[in-house]
């Protein structure tokens, strides 16, 4: 319907308007004109039924006089009765006529009076209630549609004669007496009338009323339609082909006025009004924009000459971080050789004499304590350094977690034991051996395991243990301390590099900040995951989490 135009939207409006007021015409003139028949033809019917019984009335109050020559020498009655001028008049006018006019009653004298279905109701109703004066319908008759029109026949006293009491008394005709008195219903005039002629004459009215009608229908329709086209789509017109030209970028466009309304005018009014407003936007638009593009070319410049001293700022990080990384890797893998030396030569020394004194033992026991804790430190930072640089690769072998746990365990016991510490390991029974890289997860476990020593206070317990979940294809690392716990705000950045829970200037705790990053590191390696459950000051237990058939489920 949206693409409809509006002339052809009034057009069809127009067209129903018509069809819709002519069947309207059609209905309302053809009942009006067979209202004003059937009025017409009771009429008729009322003055021909008057008539009749005007005829009757003349003849029963004549009747005396008639009957004195009516009889003849032996008695016998020869004369004109009432009943039959009546009905030989009524035969008469119907012979001379297209109507039929009878006059009807139940058990009539004569048998040619008795009436038919629609005469049968007529005289129901006169018995029935004595102020009806009428009875009519158009109805068929002998196949025809006809107007029927019946009127009663009153009693009066002229007719007692021959018709009042004693019932079955013998009348002058010959006739037994009915016993009606005055004011009874006699009978009926039934009068019958053709429509043929009534029904052109309504035809002929009906087509002339609406061909009237409808020429004047059409008539003011045109006029409104030429009239809607001059005084609003012709306006339109000129605003549509203004809007078409604004879409195409002429906005210098005019509207000049029209003779069709004061609403259009003031409506172009404002269109120009609009095209002017629009011109003048677009003009300062154009400015703004050139001003908008020098001032982009001139950020881009800037932003130009920014990224390449980005660039230039990020080659030389790159540069000093391949540096610090060299450095760390040269200065890591120079420290390892002496320190070894030096863990070395103490165990020598503790297997092959005795100490003097227990503060000899003591110093033995320190200097192996703090080259192990100096070795895992020096071990994490060539490791992240290695790992910076790129050159740690994964070395897929199948490995047995129980003898990286007893190598875990020669590493941290004599930590733990230097801070009087208990230090368990436990292994399930069924753990499988898992393909992984046996130096990475070694790593790991030495991380863990020495952060809960290191920061668990005397006297208190670290925990390995090692466990199998088929349910999920991994295998279970769990290092649980009673140490100092981590606090819930700093329990998802210890796995970053350089941070310690404890990141004061004087926290007590020494330390590089890398092992737990190492061990996020390494675990998500394996394909597998690292996880902390801990309360400050309720100790900790770190999770990790690896497949048994490796990263890449093989």
């Amino acid at each position: 319907m949206g693409n409809i135009k509006l002339k052809t939207k009034f057009a069809g409006l127009i067209i129903v308007l018509i069809a819709v007021s002519l069947v309207a015409n059609l209905a309302w003139t053809s009942e009006n004109k067979r209202a004003q028949m059937e009025n017409e033809l009771r009429e008729k019917g009322m003055v021909l039924t008057q008539q009749m019984d005007a005829v009757w009335e003349f003849m029963a109050s004549n009747q005396d006089r008639l009957e004195q020559i009516s009889y003849t020498d032996d008695g016998v009655y020869q004369g004109l009765h009432c009943a039959i001028a009546g009905r030989s008049i009524g035969q008469l006018f119907t012979s001379q006529s297209s109507y039929t006019t009878r006059f009807v009653n139940f058990n009539p004298r004569n048998q040619a009076d008795e009436p038919d279905a629609f005469e049968a109701r007529a005289l129901d109703a006169f018995y029935a209630d004595s102020s009806c004066r009428e009875f009519y319908e158009i109805t068929q008759y002998q196949g025809e549609e006809v107007f029927r029109y019946l009127a009663p026949m009153r009693i009066e006293k002229n007719c007692l004669d021959c018709h009042g009491e004693p019932a079955g008394e013998i009348d002058v005709t010959g006739y037994a007496k009915e016993g009606w008195r005055s004011g009874d219903v006699g009978g009926a005039i039934s009068i019958v009338i053709p429509l043929d002629v009534y029904m052109d004459s309504e035809k002929g009215a009906v087509v002339q009323d609406v061909i009237f009608f409808g020429g004047m229908l059409v008539a003011c329709l045109v006029i409104m339609y030429l009239a809607l086209t001059y005084l609003v789509t012709r306006p339109l017109s000129k605003i549509q082909a203004g809007v078409e030209r604004i879409q195409t970028g002429d906005l210098d466009v005019e509207l000049a006025h029209t003779e069709s309304s004061r609403e259009m005018n003031t409506l172009m009014t404002e269109f120009n009004e609009m095209a002017h407003e629009l011109a003048g936007i677009y003009s300062n638009l154009e400015a703004q924009v050139q001003v908008r593009t020098a001032q982009l070319a001139e950020a881009n410049a800037v932003l130009e000459r920014q990224r390449a001293q980005l660039e230039e700022a990020n080659g030389r990080l790159r540069d000093e971080n391949r540096y610090k990384s060299e450095f760390l890797a040269m200065m890591s893998h120079e420290l390892r050789t002496p320190l070894t030396s030096i863990i070395a030569f103490t165990e020598l020394l503790n297997r092959n004499s005795e100490p003097a004194d227990e503060k000899e033992a003591e110093t033995r026991r320190e200097i192996e304590a703090n080259s192990r804790a100096l070795l895992l430190m020096i071990n994490d930072i060539l490791e992240m350094s290695r790992l910076d640089a790129g050159r740690i690769e994964m070395n897929r072998e199948t490995v047995d977690l129980g003898d990286i746990a007893g190598m875990v365990q020669a590493v941290v016991q004599p930590l733990a034991n230097r801070k009087g510490i208990a230090f368990a390991c436990e292994i399930d029974p069924d753990v499988p051996l898992v393909t992984a890289d046996f130096e990475k997860l070694r790593h790991v476990l030495e991380n863990l395991c020495g952060n809960a020593v290191k920061f668990t206070p005397e006297g208190g317990d670290v925990r390995l243990s090692i466990s199998w979940h088929p349910e999920c294809g991994q295998v279970w690392l769990r290092v649980a301390d009673t140490g100092i716990g981590i606090a819930k705000k700093d329990q998802r950045r210890i796995f970053d590099r350089f941070v310690q829970a404890d990141s004061s200037a004087s926290r007590r705790y020494n330390g590089t900040g890398l092992g737990l990053s190492l061990a996020k590191e390494y675990a998500e390696m394996h394909g597998g995951t690292i996880s902390v459950e801990s309360e400050l000051g309720h100790g900790s237990v770190f999770t990790v989490r690896i497949p048994v058939d490796g990263p890449d489920g093989i």
